[in-house]
């Protein structure tokens, strides 16, 4: 199934634009990004905790549903910072079929 149109995302989009800016303001790790692909949509979360019960999340399923949108979430995977080699955040996608 092709991604849903520009404009059934746009609530979602609305979303991670406001949970990046308070995340900045207030000095968190954490990113997300909409990825519109030929055959899918991916929303890529990069966050300082593999967690996947936050209310961002569940703000984001809750629009997902209510777009009818099929999704599956991948495992958290740990990723390292190049500067320091310490662990840093786990990578979730959403993605949309």
């Amino acid at each position: 199934m092709p991604p849903p149109p520009t404009a059934g995302l746009g609530q979602i989009r609305k979303l991670l634009d406001s949970e990046n800016a308070f995340a900045f303001e207030h000095a968190r790790a954490w990113a997300a990004q909409l990825i519109l692909e030929q055959r899918s949509t991916q929303i890529l979360v990069v966050s300082d905790t593999p967690a996947q019960d936050s209310a961002v999340n569940q703000r984001l399923e809750t629009e997902l549903h209510r777009l009818d949108a099929q999704y599956s979430l991948t495992d958290p995977i740990a990723i390292r910072d190049a500067t320091s080699a310490r662990e840093r955040a786990p990578i979730a996608a959403i993605q949309t079929d």
